[in-house]
């Protein structure tokens, strides 16, 4: 094991760079720091997998700002270095640390001449939501900045901009390189990567390494060297910080969130983390516990929300309250918040939901027991086929233990008439509710651990009635399933048209959805009754049967005196002397009468 003295190192850092890390509460290097920094300040690329919280982020940090000290510093629009990172929230946290380290540096605050090199580093934060990109290029032009951090999508538009040069970069950094890869980002790495000269240092950082990243590390690296740091007891690799400990309890769908306040309730922390699975859950918990906090849990409590589908502003105005603030607090989050954010103070970490892979656990539960604290965490598993994750865990070298199960009889009844009076308040909450519903049953649909997290064995009925709905939603998932409540109902007797939004605003339009909904339904109706009525034959009037008869016999008259006259004109053409010229004479006269007399329209002449 290389020294971990930072005087030891070879060569040595820049005065105010040591200054710098020994001000931040590095005494000593941590056993990642000591190995990578040597490396990567040397000539060599880098692939380094350590747990989280092992100081990963100083470890390539410092590199780059000694390689930068060390070479000509680049002109004006020229990157001397890039760190991407998957997340905003990680990148900003980066951009904290690299900016940290920076403000230590002496020197003159730059040249009159911007075409000569400054003596000064400067960092830029490239991220979404923050600013266009136009404005980016233009406060790095500006401010002549040298490292650039950001996230994938942000800087590949970054550096194609024209007034942008990356043909100087000496160092590219990918941190949670794993996590840019489950994240879809591969096409834009290489995007960026065609972009980049060879010729520069290179360095993969993450707590797990997969062989994705073992691809792109073949891509893009110039023969790494692979850095494993491991951490354990004498007993084997231990996947988890040895500081922190990690149980699990087994628990009913109905007792998860009881047992979260439980949880939240008994346990000493300064900071707490609740990992859900999706962002639909995140803000309909945060709104449940937010109104109920003072019938349930102590006022005392600051309780945030973060998750993906937040706006930029309140995502990072959010972690910095989280962050900063001075009371007990819990943030509500999802795995927006797992991966590379280093949060002080974090005592306990509680999974709500398993995540979609053993590995996201891990990185979950790192966000506790970082540099060398004590934490705990817990991870909430629904009884059945979802035991079987612990053993997926302890397969992974994850030690885990099963925690005592809380006692929640008289509380669980207590805590679900409270969100029932709670939802009957307002139309929204229910909708809250279905959505973060249907939100999870399609998590648990796309679950990459399907021999665990079976469909065929998840309770449908069960999670609805801990989320607290009236009635099942209308969705593919439930129309083949058998023994569900007529209708859908878990509320029986329950007037759906009658339950109102508190928003008037919203009541008012939903008022007029109703009304535009009936007179759809009636015209419907209306079009399909008179399609019926012209589909039917229209019936012939009833006729007495004295009239038919007479009818008959008139046509059987005009038949016979058709034949007749025909055989009498076939009399006078054939020449026999059956008949005399009178005879024929006045047969055809009495025949051309009756002719004339059907072509004339007889008119009645009535008396008045």
């Amino acid at each position: 094991m290389a020294s971990r003295d930072w005087n030891q190192l070879s060569p040595r850092l820049t005065s105010w760079v040591a200054d710098a890390v020994q001000s931040m509460g590095y005494a000593k290097m941590t056993p990642v720091q000591a190995s990578v920094i040597p490396l990567f300040c040397g000539n060599k690329d880098v692939v380094v997998e350590a747990v989280t919280g092992s100081g990963k982020t100083i470890a390539f940090a410092i590199p780059i700002i000694e390689r930068l000290l060390n070479t000509s510093l680049v002109s004006r629009g020229r990157i001397g270095a890039m760190v991407i990172a998957p997340t905003r929230e990680l990148a900003t946290q980066i951009y904290k640390v690299i900016n940290s380290i920076l403000a230590f540096q002496g020197g003159e605050e730059g040249a009159e001449d911007e075409s000569k090199p400054t003596k000064r580093l400067r960092s830029q934060l490239l991220i979404g939501g923050a600013s266009n990109v136009n404005a980016d290029v233009e406060t790095f032009l500006d401010n002549n900045s040298h490292i650039v951090v950001g996230t994938p999508g942000r800087l590949l538009e970054f550096i194609k901009s024209p007034k942008v040069q990356v043909s100087n970069l000496e160092v590219l950094v990918l941190d949670e390189a794993d996590r840019l890869l489950e994240l879809g980002f591969g096409q834009t790495l290489d995007g960026i990567i065609r972009r980049l000269p060879k010729q520069r240092r290179t360095g993969l950082f993450s707590a797990t390494v997969s062989d994705a990243v073992g691809e792109l590390a073949r891509a893009g690296l110039r023969n790494p060297v692979k850095v494993v740091v491991k951490t354990g007891n004498g007993s084997g690799e231990q996947k988890v910080p040895t500081t922190l400990h990690v149980s699990y309890t087994v628990l009913t769908p109905e007792d998860k969130l009881p047992a979260l306040i439980e949880y939240l309730n008994t346990l000493t922390y300064k900071k707490t983390i609740v990992y859900f699975a999706t962002c639909a859950s995140v803000v309909y918990f945060y709104s449940a516990l937010s109104n109920l906090k003072s019938s349930v849990i102590s006022d005392e409590l600051s309780i945030f929300s973060l998750h993906g589908k937040l706006p930029q502003g309140p995502r990072t105005k959010t972690l910095n309250n989280f962050i900063s603030s001075s009371s007990r607090s819990v943030l509500l989050t999802t795995d927006v918040a797992a991966r590379g954010l280093d949060i002080p103070e974090v005592d306990i970490v509680i999974q709500f939901d398993a995540p979609y892979e053993a590995n996201m656990f891990l990185h979950r539960a790192g966000r506790a027991a970082r540099a060398g604290r004590y934490g705990e965490g817990y991870l909430m598993l629904s009884e059945g086929r979802e035991e079987d994750y612990i053993e997926l865990l302890r397969v992974k070298k994850v030690k885990i233990s099963e925690a005592e199960r809380p006692s929640l009889e008289k509380k669980r009844a207590k805590f679900y008439k409270l969100l029932r009076k709670w939802m009957l308040e307002d139309r929204e909450r229910h909708d809250q509710a279905v959505k973060a519903y249907v939100s999870y049953v399609r998590f648990y649909t796309k679950h990459t651990m399907t021999s665990i997290f079976r469909m065929s064995e998840f309770d449908f009925l069960g999670y609805a009635r801990a989320y607290g709905l009236l009635r099942l939603p209308s969705m593919p998932e439930l129309k083949t399933l058998e023994g569900l409540p007529e209708g859908g109902w878990l509320e029986k007797d329950f007037d759906m048209s009658a339950y109102t939004y508190k928003d008037s605003k919203r009541e008012e339009q939903r008022q007029i959805e109703i009304k535009e909904k009936e007179a759809k339904t009636a015209a419907a109706k209306a079009k399909s009754e008179s399609k019926s009525k012209a589909k039917e034959k229209p019936s012939l009037p009833n006729t007495p049967w004295s009239a038919k008869a007479e009818r008959q016999e008139k046509r059987e008259e005009r038949h016979s005196k058709k034949q007749k006259r025909a055989i009498a004109v076939a009399q006078v053409k054939v020449g026999e002397e059956s008949s005399s010229d009178e005879e024929m004479e006045d047969d055809w006269k009495k025949m051309v009468s009756e002719r004339k007399a059907k072509k004339q329209k007889t008119v009645p002449v009535f008396d008045l």
